[in-house]
């Protein structure tokens, strides 16, 4: 037998018993199930989080102990007996006293991005993906009367912008 021949290791979904396959997305590759998307399967190749360090503490739900890891998403408590036990703290988000405005149900909430930068977001995600990416502020806007807007210095002038893309407009609001 040659070592160059390639020896086909067929592994199956877990779920409905289909032949899993390698797929690409923007965080790797991953073994997806076949039967997609009847069967949404999926077992990653590689462990995207690192163990930072072990803490002291114990997990609530399975007393095993909790670790701090380094994840896609930046850094977060999780159980050590992962993906036995999936228990994870997560920051108190920060809530806006603003209404969605795409779905007008939900207040708006401070989130941390991939890179670590703040956004703002529809606490109803996923059916909602409202974001922002400037602290919104609770202020009518004079020309569409929206009642979100952001605002910024420029000049030594605060200027707000409406969040409405098909208004958009800049005032200075007169004191």
């Amino acid at each position: 037998m040659s070592i160059f021949q390639s020896k086909k290791h067929a592994e199956n979904c877990p779920e409905c018993g289909a032949s899993l396959q390698m797929k690409r997305s923007k965080q790797g590759l991953f073994l997806g199930c076949s039967a997609y998307p009847s069967c949404d399967y999926l077992k990653p190749l590689h462990n995207a989080t690192h163990i930072i360090k072990n803490l002291d503490e114990h997990c609530p739900e399975c007393h095993n102990p909790l670790q701090l890891k380094q994840g896609n998403y930046g850094m977060f408590i999780g159980c050590s007996n992962y993906p036995d036990c999936d228990f994870t703290v997560h920051d108190e988000t920060e809530e806006i006293e603003c209404f969605c405005p795409q779905c007008d149900e939900n207040k708006l909430v401070a989130r941390q991005g991939r890179s670590g930068k703040t956004f703002y977001g529809c606490a109803g995600y996923p059916q909602c993906r409202f974001t922002l990416f400037s602290k919104p502020i609770q202020k009518e806007c004079p020309l569409c009367h929206s009642h979100i807007v952001t605002a910024k210095k420029v000049r030594g002038k605060k200027v707000y912008t409406c969040i409405m893309p098909s208004c958009q407009h800049s005032f200075i609001e007169e004191e």
